[in-house]
């Protein structure tokens, strides 16, 4: 891993980190935009910079930041409170390119996409979450697997995504690589761009890489009654297992496997903020 030492453009990471805190925990909105703008400046800045992105940058710890084992693609995402104390995401991806990283800003569109497993999406129309695993795909050097987290007020999303990257540094979301006739109750008539698993905001949802198995495994969920199949505020785990495995280029689900390795371990975002007032 690139060491610290002689960077170029470095940032005192320090205060960076400070600074990312306060996105998460001020009470005050205007010092929490204020802080994230500041962030999202500074962190791109430093980003631009030579092989800075190739760094862990485990200082600041109110991101998540994923990157491909070959250092051809990095993403940081992170979280804020709005003034209604409703969460939006904010992003960077950096492409390696033979001229220097390319640095791209991811816009939140999320709420505002429609027919979200269909959409071949640019940065600034971005399926924002919270990006927890990067997956690279045998037999693929420029698309990559990401499984990421948004959460919402009635239902949360557990989003398994595709990214895409160009030699000119260019990216966008969304690839046909799912295999999947049929998703949360409905019939897939075409290959989707990415996989959307939407259940109730009261119950926690896996869907995590397993090395051993090379598989992703996520728990089965569904409504309580079958007279609510479709109302996805209602869903939640039934202590059963699908997985999907990587085969002939293509995702591949496997639904009521038998697994059990601590599955019940809940992906958490970045620590979340203390001192607000809740709705």
């Amino acid at each position: 891993m690139l060491s610290l030492d002689g960077l170029k453009g470095q940032v005192d990471l320090i205060e960076l980190a400070k600074v990312g805190r306060q996105i998460l925990d001020s009470p005050e909105f205007a010092v929490r935009d204020s802080s994230n703008r500041y962030f999202k400046k500074h962190l791109k800045e430093f980003l631009q910079q030579e092989d800075n992105y190739r760094l862990e940058l485990k200082e600041l710890n109110s991101m998540i930041r994923v990157a491909d084992p070959d250092d051809k693609v990095a993403l940081y995402t992170w979280q804020m409170p709005d003034a209604d104390y409703k969460y939006r995401r904010f992003g960077l991806a950096v492409v390696a390119t033979k001229k220097g990283p390319v640095v791209h800003e991811l816009q939140d569109s999320l709420a505002s996409i429609s027919n979200l497993q269909e959409q071949i999406l640019k940065p600034n129309e971005w399926p924002g979450a919270l990006y927890y695993k990067l997956i690279p795909l045998k037999g693929e050097e420029d698309i990559f697997t990401l499984l990421g987290y948004a959460s919402g007020e009635k239902t949360h999303k557990k989003i398994i995504e595709a990214i895409e990257i160009r030699s000119n540094g260019a990216i966008r979301f969304g690839a046909k690589i799912f295999r999947v006739d049929d998703w949360q109750d409905k019939v897939l008539r075409k290959a989707p761009y990415r996989l959307v698993l939407e259940y109730g905001s009261k119950y926690s949802v896996t869907v995590r890489w397993n090395d051993k198995e090379e598989r992703i495994i996520m728990d089965n969920i569904g409504p309580p009654e079958p007279r609510l199949k479709g109302l996805y505020f209602m869903y939640g785990p039934d202590f059963s297992y699908n997985a999907m495995y990587w085969e002939d280029d293509w995702w591949h689900l496997v639904n009521g496997v038998n697994f059990n390795t601590g599955q019940e371990i809940e992906f958490r975002p970045p620590s979340q903020p203390t001192d607000l007032p809740k709705n």
